[in-house]
């Protein structure tokens, strides 16, 4: 939708901001003109806090918890999303919930192309550009894999992990109300995905159709992991500790970490749900 758009944007300039104020604060405070002989001690900006996972920072805990995690968890997935969800593999054929999901990741395959690039994995930007290809016409609009049943996996890259190549920290860890769970770099990353083609044409009713069933669809299939959240001693902490893990395996792993594998598919689902 476009004020969601017009947020990340937003939550962009302030990702910004932090970046650019963490840069300056790293500069050395030693002159050209410094003695040798003085050691330079560096100064510790965490303010207390300690290093999460991708070097992100949980400096809004309170408000976190109190809000974001209250809101989203307690409120809008017990009452709304998780009914709506359940209704949604109990009524809905399963045939026809695959062909919705395989069509809107067919969509993400211009994103999966371009930022395949930016990391310098042509390959793996050339292998979505003829998913896309393949999918779109043979596989009626992305309805059927094809490009799967043909050897072409997917290899999804984001702009928040483009971004973590790159040497751009996590930031702080927030959970917005509505959004879900994130950093101020998955925010940034968002926000620029979204500007793709062919999302940035959509107009915002159909971007809101986008972005409810994309929320549905994962969380339908995430229902049989319920329990790894039911029974945490903290579901806060849980969800936050395995989301900045997961992100910070897709920046510094291996292509296997990157790429999606068969063996971690219920994982996959799990983080891709509170990611979203």
């Amino acid at each position: 939708m476009r004020f969601l758009k017009n947020s990340f944007i937003a939550l962009a300039g302030v990702a910004a901001c932090f970046i650019s104020g963490s840069a300056q604060a790293a500069r050395s405070s030693v002159g050209i003109m410094t003695p040798r002989n003085i050691v330079k001690i560096d100064k510790d900006y965490t303010y207390g806090y300690t290093y999460l996972p991708g070097d992100a920072l949980d400096v809004y805990e309170t408000p976190n918890r109190k809000i974001g995690w209250t809101v989203n968890y307690d409120f809008l997935d017990k009452n709304l999303l998780r009914p709506v969800s359940v209704a949604y593999v109990d009524y809905v054929p399963e045939v026809v919930r695959v062909c919705l999901s395989n069509a809107y990741q067919n969509l993400r395959e211009v994103n999966n192309t371009v930022n395949n690039l930016l990391v310098a994995r042509p390959l793996d930007s050339g292998t979505s550009a003829v998913r896309f290809g393949i999918n779109s016409t043979i596989g009626l609009f992305g309805c059927i894999d094809v490009a799967k049943y043909m050897g072409l996996e997917r290899k999804r890259m984001t702009m928040d992990t483009v971004l973590g190549k790159w040497g751009v920290d996590s930031g702080a860890y927030v959970v917005i109300p509505g959004l879900g769970i994130g950093t101020y770099r998955s925010y940034v990353g968002s926000a620029i995905d979204t500007l793709y083609f062919p999302f940035t044409y959509f107009p915002w009713w159909v971007d809101g159709v986008f972005w409810g069933f994309n929320a549905v669809d994962e969380r339908a299939a995430t229902l049989n992991q319920d329990e790894v959240l039911r029974n945490s001693l903290d579901p806060y902490s849980q969800a936050r500790d395995f989301y900045l893990m997961y992100h910070e395996g897709l920046v510094s792993g291996t292509d296997s970490t990157s790429t999606i594998e068969e063996n971690d598919d219920q994982l996959e689902q799990y983080m891709d749900e509170i990611d979203e």
